[in-house]
């Protein structure tokens, strides 16, 4: 089944691409002040989406240029775009200069960007900023991990519930400054949340009508070490743009607005997503580094491998009835061998799929290429490390060094497979114009069924001569 896309996000993805082609030109060339033109007429959203599609020392060369003349844009871009890219252009940033670029931000996001920071170089970034903007960034940071403090936006609009309502107007008028307005939250002289009223309401009550008077008392409002997930859920619950947050006190200190809730839903989504086949987000931030994503994976991998080994078990039970220990041998290693090929395609997948709907791993650029050998990287070595355990225990079980290797290889090589299956059937549907997420997983979990059959068996076959 094709997928159909409205026009304006047709347009939008043709001019991106056509954004990055003249990017790429540019650079090639050299021309910095057109570079510079290029991207003072391109959304800090639609740079983060050129970036990956560059290779790294055209990246380097465009945010520099991004960071010498739109540095705001500059910290815009690094919120939105992919981790593994946002890693490697905070690395190579001096600290003096992430420093400046923080200042410029809004505390929610400066804590974001200060969180992707080695916890050294954290603390050196902390300590060039003034003393004035570091102090709300170490709040944030006393706050636990996804928690309502830490990504709640400390630049709130509140007022006296004593206030009228032409006062209340005549002050939202002066403060044009503040984004964000979606209601009028209302506090007593202590600082203390005691109301909301919408800026409907505010607008058709009479002026000389007290705040007081048209509030509403039951609001609903978090605590700064309320979990993000439940900010998130109650937002959409009772379909609020924004969320109060309060002290132990009842203080108001913050409000979480809807692009942070957006932001939540997503973030939660991607993370249960990432978990169902046993892997986590951070795969995206660390891409780059196999060893460091093959551990990701290999913990989880290697329970299931250690149940998988209990189905072996329970099949060679039958061995004394059944005669022909050899060859049951082998059969009892089969739910091995096709599970932990369809885990490991099931996981290379879900990053596949989730990569193409986000537009981390694009079809064009050569981006497929990398994406690609990056998984194999990551397969060989989950593939040796399940190898080895399977292969030794395959030996010492059966006290046969040829069950061993033909257990051991087979295992290597079906996960190697698994991987590159994995990856390439969802490219190649979303080539064809095929939904990945829908057609992908049926079709690798039967692929890596029969694949690891015919690898396992074949190898049996071809090893046989050598049984004494």
């Amino acid at each position: 089944m094709g997928k159909a896309q409205p026009r304006e996000v047709l347009a939008v993805n043709r001019r991106t691409t056509l954004v990055a082609d003249a990017m790429r030109r540019l650079v090639r060339r050299g021309a910095r002040s057109r570079i510079s033109n290029l991207l003072s007429k391109t959304r800090p959203e639609d740079v983060a989406e050129i970036l990956p599609t560059l290779t790294p020392e055209q990246q380097a060369s465009v945010f520099g240029i991004l960071m010498a003349d739109y540095p705001v844009a500059a910290g815009e871009v690094l919120v939105e775009i992919e981790p593994s890219i946002r890693r490697g252009l905070l690395e190579d940033l001096e600290s003096d200069r992430l420093a400046q670029l923080l200042t410029l931000q809004p505390v929610d996001d400066q804590v974001f960007l200060l969180e992707g920071l080695e916890d050294e170089r954290r603390e050196e970034v902390l300590e060039l900023v003034h003393q004035g903007a570091r102090g709300p960034m170490e709040t944030h940071l006393t706050y636990g991990d996804d928690s309502a403090g830490r990504i709640m936006d400390p630049q709130f609009y509140a007022l006296s519930e004593e206030k009228t309502v032409g006062e209340a107007i005549a002050s939202l008028q002066e403060s044009l400054d503040l984004e964000n307005i979606f209601y009028l939250f209302l506090v007593d002289d202590g600082g203390h949340l005691t109301g909301v009223t919408s800026l409907r309401q505010l607008l058709l009550s009479r002026p000389e009508r007290h705040l007081s008077e048209i509030m509403t008392r039951s609001l609903i409002k978090v605590h700064i070490e309320t979990d993000q997930e439940e900010v998130a859920e109650l937002a959409t619950r009772y379909n609020l743009l924004a969320v109060p947050v309060v002290d132990d006190d009842n203080r108001l200190v913050g409000i979480v607005t809807v692009d942070d809730i957006i932001d939540i839903v997503q973030e939660e989504a991607n993370e249960d997503f990432f978990k169902m086949v046993g892997t986590s987000e951070s795969e995206l931030v660390y891409q780059d580094r196999s060893f460091k994503v093959a551990g990701i994976r290999l913990p989880w991998l290697l329970v299931n491998l250690v149940g998988l080994m209990g189905a072996a078990l329970l099949l060679s039970q039958f061995e004394d009835s059944l005669g022909q220990g050899f060859y049951l041998a082998l059969y009892a290693f089969v739910p091995a061998i096709m599970g932990m090929g369809g885990n490991i395609g099931s996981q290379t997948s879900t990053i596949a799929v989730r990569g193409l709907a986000t537009g981390r791993v694009s079809l064009a650029h050569g981006q497929v290429g990398k994406f690609l050998w990056q998984q194999l990287k990551v397969g060989a070595i989950l593939g040796l490390a399940c190898a080895t355990v399977v292969g030794l225990t395959s030996w010492l079980w059966n006290a046969s060094p040829l069950h061993g290797v033909i257990v051991g290889v087979s295992m290597c090589l079906t996960i190697l497979l698994a991987s590159l299956t994995g990856t390439l059937i969802p490219v190649l549907f979303e080539r064809w114009g095929i939904d990945p997420a829908v057609a992908a997983g049926p079709l690798v979990t039967t692929s890596n069924d029969v694949t690891g059959i015919l690898i396992y068996f074949g190898i049996a076959a071809a090893l046989v001569q050598l049984l004494p």
